[in-house]
């Protein structure tokens, strides 16, 4: 465990390569500065407790970020576009929805004023506990159709008006579950909701609800995977779709079916290798995915000409390549600034960091130190996101 300030200090010394340069500007609204007033206000819908007292709850502690050289070399040009969308939301935690109505005017594309607006209006706290394991994910573009032919066979689902939505669904079970409900389980619960991704396809269970059809299966069931992408129609129109629920079944990786079956091992279980497998075992691929319980139900988003705009992510703001994460929120509330670092696992390597806002959040994503990078859209992305995998730790941004 490296769980104190000395040790993860240390870690902060370490150096990240600025990426990409943008230029944005902000836009400026003046406020009330009285809260019960900003409380009041149509825009405002979030619930969420002070933030002090959830991270406290927490034992996070206090660490000193402004000097490290992993934090001076962000790109706070692209972060502070992220910090832009993150206060477009109608539901942040009250603290920070009061820093983005009442922040100063800031020039988006001087990096030395973003970087000082976070350093002057923030407070940054380690989480503490072992360090987790840090992902990556993006936005594939896909090829397809709005009918099935030959060529695009497998469809995506919209949900389907008889599906509730499945935390009503949950509720409605728990309030039918009779006067022994303290005895059911958890797995007796899911087995009166929604059927298994098997139980669907197999029987047929969403004819009707077609949103579009994708080339091949495996593409399909890793665009389950990612929740959203874009699928690019023969005519050359995109169009993006995004997450609109899910059967509210367990994520189970396909990767320990591969393993458990002799097929391959853990630690080669990446995106390009499973399909390669899916290719040369076609017979055997809806055993791999039916593994997995869950199934992912879509809707269609508008697209944008901006590139560095991405898919909504949970927040309902769209993302920003390379300065999103999704996290748990059991431990990160979601508009939450957050520094990714990675541990050092040897001297001769410089490692990873990434200055990120918590804007989404996943199935497979538990834990305190636990988060999925978006990397973006598109082949480049999915090549990076493909290949990220390491232990870190995330340091939190709490508005002072």
């Amino acid at each position: 465990m490296h769980s104190t300030s000395k040790n993860i200090s240390l870690l902060l010394t370490l150096l990240l390569l600025a990426s990409c340069y943008g230029n944005r500007s902000v836009l400026y609204e003046k406020l009330p500065e009285d809260k019960d007033e900003m409380l009041n206000l149509p825009e405002y819908k979030s619930t969420t407790l002070s933030l002090d007292r959830f991270y406290k709850r927490r034992g996070y502690e206090p660490i000193n970020l402004v000097n490290s050289e992993s934090w001076r070399q962000q790109n706070f040009q692209l972060a502070y576009l992220a910090w832009q969308r993150n206060c477009q939301s109608k539901k942040l935690p009250i603290e920070i929805f009061i820093k983005c109505k009442t922040q100063p005017e800031i020039d988006g594309s001087n990096g030395d004023m973003v970087r000082k607006f976070f350093q002057e209006n923030f407070r940054t706290y380690a989480i503490n506990g072992q360090s987790g394991l840090l992902t990556a994910y993006y936005e594939p573009v896909l090829r397809g159709s709005r009918k099935k032919t030959k060529k695009y066979y497998s469809p995506i689902f919209k949900r389907p008006s008889n599906f509730p939505p499945i935390n009503k669904l949950r509720n409605r079970t728990a309030e039918n579950v009779g006067p022994n409900s303290e005895e059911k389980t958890e797995a007796e619960m899911e087995t009166k909701l929604y059927p298994t991704r098997k139980q669907i396809i197999e029987n047929d269970l969403l004819k009707g609800n077609e949103l579009a059809y994708l080339e091949n299966s495996v593409e399909n069931f890793f665009l389950h995977i990612q929740g959203s992408g874009t699928i690019e129609l023969e005519n050359g129109k995109r169009i993006r779709v995004g997450y609109a629920g899910s059967n509210g079944r367990p994520y189970r990786s396909i990767a320990r079916w591969l393993d458990a079956h002799g097929e391959m091992p853990l630690h080669k279980a990446s995106m390009k290798n499973i399909k390669s497998w899916v290719k040369n075992n076609p017979k055997r691929s809806n055993d791999l995915f039916n593994f997995n319980p869950r199934f992912i139900f879509f809707q269609e988003f508008p697209t944008s000409k901006d590139p560095s705009e991405g898919p909504r992510g949970t927040l309902g703001v769209p993302l920003t390549a390379n300065h999103s994460i999704a996290v748990d929120e059991d431990f990160i509330k979601l508009g939450t600034p957050v520094m990714v670092i990675e541990e050092m696992q040897s001297k001769s390597n410089k490692a990873q960091s990434y200055f990120m806002i918590a804007q989404d959040t996943g199935s497979a994503i538990k834990g305190p130190n636990r988060g999925d990078l978006f990397f973006g859209t598109g082949i480049d992305a999915g090549r990076k996101a493909g290949s990220t995998k390491f232990r870190g730790r995330l340091i939190i941004f709490l508005p002072k």
